[in-house]
């Protein structure tokens, strides 16, 4: 079995045991039966009992580690899942050259340029000679036109406005 990594454990979550999950890679979390976390002598296998999304990663609940004190351990450890889990069509896919449409300002021009920052890809275009970078999430992605490589985004209050220096 091939590993990827995934993330890492940032800090533990609860009294029970849990931990947050850090990702820096998307991948199936339904079929994620196991995960493996970084050791001195490898990667050593978890059972995981529960994986849930929450605003600051995923929370995890893995078998016998089941005391803050036996998960302030892996606070830290790379984690690793199957590379067969890896949602390889978001790591793939090519975002360039797309219009970025936005609901409030219309038309923000064509991606010239996508990063990672570790937590979400950034998505760079040029709007009214200003260079505006938002954040690729799923929450402000209303539709995507492959065949017109047009990708309709609905940006966060504020966001775009603060690339702008525009009195209000």
């Amino acid at each position: 079995m091939e590993l990827s990594h995934i993330g890492y454990f940032s800090k533990t979550h609860g009294i029970k045991g849990q931990l947050i999950l850090k990702v820096e890679t998307d991948f199936f979390q339904e079929e994620v039966k196991a995960l493996f976390i970084e050791t001195s002598t490898g990667q050593a296998p978890y059972f995981v009992s529960e994986l849930k999304e929450s605003n600051n990663g995923v929370i995890v609940l893995l078998e016998d580690i089941d005391a803050i004190e036996k998960a302030k351990v892996l606070v830290g450890k790379k984690v690793f899942i199957d590379s067969k889990l890896i949602d390889e069509a978001e790591l793939d896919f090519n975002w360039l050259g797309y219009q970025l449409i936005d609901k409030q300002f219309g038309d923000l021009g064509e991606i010239m340029k996508v990063s990672d920052n570790g937590h979400q890809l950034l998505l760079t275009v040029m709007y009214k000679n200003k260079e505006v970078i938002l954040p690729l999430v799923d929450d402000f992605i209303e539709t995507i036109d492959e065949a017109g490589k047009k990708l309709y985004f609905n940006a966060p209050e504020g966001l775009i406005a603060v690339y702008l220096d525009e009195e209000e």
